[in-house]
């Protein structure tokens, strides 16, 4: 019996060893044929991308072809619009890529100014006042913590360009920089303008005085140099001659005087220069108009008077304007009347007397007259 069942378990081992090699042989058949389906996959992929290359230059060679064969049957006229409409999409193309360019260039530019303002330094060996010798007391006065962006922008601007000017008065000696010479010439130009108006900040006013800044334009201080000197040449005159009416037709002096007159005329003489000129006694009206308003006055009197005479005899003022210098002087008055130029003094002498300033009244008068 125990021989019997020692054999049945054999053969039972047996059996399950082979199963099991049966089994071991089968996932080993299925991996090999993975492996040869993945390696045909790659074969298939290596070889589709080697043909792509080939099928791109295919493809283009057939595309220029249809090209060719279709510029071929273009016209001359469709062909030559054709080449403008390429022209100016390569013009387009050019134009985009400048204007790039420019707006990249102007980005640098503002981080170069910005970088350049964070580093503002005054030289060491400046001769101007120890307002601005250092970084530190150009913002003297000033509390950038309670400024807002576009306060602090501002601020950097302006010590920029004052720093500019520094540096012209340490080569010149001077801050006369001309008013048209570029950006720090409007720069100028604005501090004397906010300073007439009474709008310039006081640290800004400190820190331009203390660099020796006048407010006063050279071209100003020339011309009050020229008007005080030719005032002095009229004090002279009227210590020498007792009086200031010196000809106005005598050189660039009676120009002078001639200009001072029509400038008080017009309102635009300076309260400051009239004063000077009245304290000296000049008669702002020329004693030779003066003398021929006098006799105008006089002749425009006699003749007035000859108007009254005539009214005093026919009772009214109707006098024919073809008569004589009194027809004249009548037609004259009527003249400056529709003008309005006619002096008021001498219209309510006219019309006190009954003088009709208008024909149609004279007309209607006259018909009246002749009715009754």
């Amino acid at each position: 019996m125990k021989c019997a069942v020692s054999s049945n378990r054999h053969d039972m081992d047996s059996t399950m060893g082979g199963k099991r090699e049966a089994a071991g042989g089968g996932m080993v058949a299925e991996e090999n044929n993975r492996v040869n389906i993945n390696a045909t996959m790659q074969k298939e992929e290596s070889s589709a991308t080697k043909m792509k290359p080939r099928l791109n230059h295919h493809s283009n060679i057939i595309n220029r072809k249809r090209k060719v064969s279709e510029d071929s049957t273009l016209s001359k006229q469709e062909k030559v619009s054709k080449i403008k409409r390429w022209k100016e999409r390569c013009q387009a193309k050019d134009e985009m890529a400048k204007k790039d360019a420019k707006q990249n260039k102007k980005k640098k530019r503002k981080k170069e100014s910005k970088a350049s303002d964070c580093d503002l330094a005054v030289p060491a060996e400046t001769n101007v006042s120890d307002l601005i010798h250092h970084k530190e007391n150009v913002n003297d006065g000033v509390d950038m913590q309670t400024m807002n962006a576009k306060e602090k922008s501002a601020h950097e601007t302006w010590i920029r360009f004052f720093m500019e000017l520094v540096e012209y008065k340490e080569k010149n000696g001077h801050c006369n920089f001309s008013t048209k010479n570029g950006t720090l010439g409007l720069w100028i130009d604005r501090q004397r303008t906010y300073f007439r108006s009474k709008k310039l900040k006081a640290d800004h006013y400190e820190k331009l005085v203390g660099i020796g800044f006048t407010f006063e334009d050279a071209r100003f201080a020339t011309d009050n140099e020229k008007w005080n000197r030719l005032f002095m040449e009229l004090v002279e005159y009227k210590e020498k001659n007792g009086h200031c009416n010196f000809s106005t037709k005598n050189g660039s002096f009676g120009f002078w005087i001639d200009r001072q007159r029509a400038l008080f005329r017009s309102k635009k003489l300076k309260a400051d220069r009239y004063e000077k000129l009245v304290g000296i006694g000049l008669a702002f009206e020329d004693a030779r108009l003066s003398a021929r308003f006098a006799t105008n006055n006089k002749k425009w009197n006699r003749l007035f008077m000859e108007l009254v005479e005539y009214k005093e005899k026919n009772g009214h003022c109707n006098f024919p304007t073809t008569n004589g210098s009194l027809g004249k002087w009548i037609s004259r008055q009527r003249t400056l009347f529709r003008s309005n130029k006619l002096m008021a003094d001498r219209y309510e002498k006219l019309v006190g007397i009954g003088f009709l300033f208008l024909h149609t009244l004279i007309m209607r008068t006259q018909t009246q007259k002749r009715i009754s």
